[in-house]
């Protein structure tokens, strides 16, 4: 049996090892996936035991999926580019960090045939996951981007993104409003990042966490009559492109399609 898990701070909520278990069934897979949670001070040593242990892959969130790249043997083109790892692939002991993230945001678009080139797009937050949005987002023809966070920490070498602080949001407007913060997540649920009058000014609103299903900030937009979109179909996305990394093998959309639907009835706790 292989053994394959989630690396991150705080794991009690996780879906994924829900998630990869019936991966692993449906597909006949003989594998096991556990959550690896660990305390900051102790990332070098929980990756060194991926080794050890012989894990044969992870995944890894939030607060580390920058921190773990100086101890990875090898990153993938894309991870590189992004400076962001969410997949680590243990090969005899060589470990090679990858990010299955981007492409599990494109299907939030591709599923509903979203066309991004030349639109507006305010994303909130400057963490891992933003670097990624912003990336695929340049990547798929965006005019322009409003990157926000608490302090403006401005880029000069790239036009197309702007940095404003959340003191500025209620100015903003576009057609796409994406949260990439933790604002909202289980437990702390009932809060969002923007008003109500922020939202009525973009034509979609897409939220990154799936615990809740629906957080306060997509309940704003579904009032108003807004699509709103959360991040289940991007966590399934990267978990499917991370067990095909691991296993070498291909996964049908059809398969992706049928977890989509059955965990989106799941509900948090």
């Amino acid at each position: 049996m292989k053994f394959y898990g989630l690396l991150g701070e705080k794991l009690t909520h996780s879906l994924s090892p829900q998630l990869h278990k019936e991966l692993y069934k449906r597909l006949a897979i003989n594998a096991a996936y556990k959550t690896f949670p660990c305390p900051p001070d102790q990332v070098p040593q929980a990756v060194g035991s991926l080794r050890i242990l012989s894990i044969s892959g992870s995944n890894v969130t939030i607060p580390y999926k920058e921190t773990v790249i100086p101890y990875l043997d090898e990153i993938d083109p894309t991870a590189q580019t992004l400076g962001v790892v969410n997949t680590i692939s243990n090969q005899n002991g060589y470990l090679k960090g990858y990010n299955t993230d981007y492409e599990g945001f494109g299907l939030l678009f591709e599923r509903r045939q979203w066309n991004l080139s030349g639109k507006s797009v305010t994303v909130l937050g400057t963490g891992g996951s933003s670097k990624m949005v912003v990336q695929y987002l340049k990547d798929h023809g965006v005019k322009d981007i409003t990157l926000v966070s608490r302090t403006i920490k401005e880029s000069r070498s790239d036009s197309t993104v702007r940095y404003r602080t959340y003191d500025d949001l209620d100015t903003f407007s576009g057609h796409y409003l994406i949260n990439t913060t933790p604002v909202g997540m289980y437990p702390n649920t009932g809060v969002s990042p923007v008003s109500d009058e922020t939202a009525t000014r973009f034509d979609a609103l897409i939220d990154l966490i799936y615990n809740p299903l629906e957080t306060a900030f997509l309940k704003q937009a579904r009032s108003i009559g807004k699509p709103a979109v959360n991040g289940l179909e991007m966590l399934i996305g990267q978990a499917i492109k991370s067990v095909e990394i691991w296993e070498n093998r291909s996964i049908s959309l059809d398969l992706m399609d049928e977890l989509i639907q059955d965990f989106s009835q799941w509900k948090e706790g």
